[in-house]
């Protein structure tokens, strides 16, 4: 009974920051939707059967089709890192809708392949925007016991999204899919309607009593004794203190030799380092291009149902990272991560190579195992971990600025793989490709052992020490 009744008192004391965090992530949700849109729908797309006027489209064209959420991603991060700042949390959260239900409207009623490649690029707009805005306004509305909890929803949303993507994309028509999802722009609009701008940004723009009011509700803070309301004003205090402060001194001192320190150097480089392995690893391209990819394994099993259990295999592992990353460490399970999908792309390089002079139908299974495998296992750090190591890794000072220039080179990085991963899939085979990516891994996997430092632990918000 103790114990419930402490679980009670603590969902009662959080229920706002739980309520906002999973109102803004319903646009992360949709957005795994637009992702995963992409790998049922190529084969399609390359088929007689084409839904387009202009019939079926080439490799170059699918290649374009697949990287240019990428282009999106880079343009969406540095927009909406700015629009943050500049005009808000909240705002910026609106302004989310607007690339968001363009990628939908494309998909509706596009024509040609150009339509689709405007489409793709408008998806990666609001899909780097999310994954910038997003964990901004929920660090800053959450609480540091709960911080760690509530910054996952983003991955765990965008995941299910995937998965249900996939499902309902295999299974829906072409044109009533996207007619569908489109309708949850309207709930992420009604959601987020009520929830007040972030106290660190009405701090930071001199609005103080908004600023309280903020506090105060995403605290869930009702005061029944001085102490209580004495404590809560402290608080405020501190925050002030700490932010006004924090921006006098980043205008006052920020140049480039702050860049060119040894720990600024050392964290940008093992930044980039790990986005590069996220990437070059082939996890977002097996993503990307599932459908295609088991079709050129050799593999007999309908792909849209390979492409379903990779889905639901990379939710099981978002699930498995978000319960130990805290227990294990960043380091250790990225580690293991880059191994598990070597492993795996080694396993399907050899089933696809076998699968050119052998009749391998019988063993299907392989195939899907070995990309199931690569999926869980990245999911555990290669997928979700590169984004928090950057924010825990750089020094403080510079840290806004080198995150956001990491994670753009990363989309830059993400549409070359995405750009050339079916073009060499048709030159080198399956098998070639799975077999360069495995090599890369296994080399991650020992710069990591050797170069990179344990990142657990680090904590956000100096005025809530533990």
């Amino acid at each position: 009974m103790d114990t419930n009744s402490v679980n009670y008192q603590a969902l009662k004391k959080y229920k706002n920051q739980i309520f906002a965090t999973l109102a803004v992530n319903i646009i992360t949700f949709s957005q795994g939707h637009g992702i995963a849109w992409c790998a049922p729908s190529l084969p399609l797309l390359q088929s007689e059967n084409s839904p387009l006027i202009s019939g079926p489209i080439t490799v170059e064209e699918a290649s374009w089709i697949g990287s240019m959420v990428c282009i999106g991603g880079v343009i969406g991060s540095f927009l909406f890192g700015v629009l943050a700042d500049q005009v808000g949390r909240k705002k910026a959260l609106y302004l989310l809708i607007i690339p968001h239900i363009g990628f939908w409207l494309l998909i509706m009623f596009g024509t040609t392949p150009v339509h689709l490649y405007i489409a793709r690029l408008l998806s990666g707009t609001s899909g780097g925007g999310a994954f910038i805005v997003i964990p901004i306004f929920v660090a800053d509305i959450s609480d540091n016991k709960i911080r760690g909890a509530l910054g996952s929803v983003i991955t765990i949303s965008f995941n299910t999204g995937l998965l249900s993507g996939f499902i309902l994309a295999s299974h829906l028509s072409y044109s009533l899919y996207p007619r569908i999802i489109i309708g949850f722009a309207a709930f992420y609009i009604l959601a987020i309607y009520s929830l007040p701008e972030t106290p660190q940004y009405l701090i930071k723009t001199k609005r103080n009593d908004e600023a309280e009011n903020a506090l105060r509700f995403y605290r869930n803070f009702e005061a029944a004794t001085k102490e209580e309301c004495q404590k809560f004003n402290e608080h405020l205090a501190n925050w002030k203190d700490t932010i006004n402060g924090g921006e006098k001194n980043k205008k006052a001192r920020i140049s480039h030799r702050d860049f060119l320190k040894p720990a600024a150097v050392r964290g940008l480089l093992v930044s980039l380092v790990v986005l590069f392995l996220n990437q070059a690893s082939g996890l977002f391209a097996l993503i990307n291009y599932t459908s295609n990819i088991f079709e050129m394994s050799g593999s007999s099993m309908d792909p849209n149902t390979c492409t379903i259990i990779v889905g639901a295999i990379q939710l099981l592992g978002t699930f498995f990272a978000t319960n130990y990353v805290d227990k294990m460490g960043r380091r250790i399970l990225l580690i293991m991560s880059c191994l598990g999908v070597a492993l795996g792309s080694f396993a399907l390089s050899i089933f696809s190579f076998l699968s050119t002079t052998h009749d391998l139908s019988s063993l299907s299974w392989i195939a899907v195992t070995s990309v199931s495998f690569s999926i869980l296992l990245g999911s555990f750090g290669l997928i979700p971990l590169p984004s928090v190591i950057i924010t825990e890794i750089m020094p403080q000072k510079i840290s806004a600025t080198a995150v956001t220039f990491c994670l753009s080179v990363h989309s830059v990085i993400a549409f070359i793989v995405l750009k050339i991963y079916p073009i060499m899939m048709v030159d080198l085979g399956l098998y070639g490709v799975m077999g360069i990516c495995g090599v890369i891994c296994v080399l991650g996997a020992i710069g990591i052992y050797f170069f990179m430092p344990e990142t657990k632990g680090k904590d956000l918000d100096p005025t809530e020490a533990d």
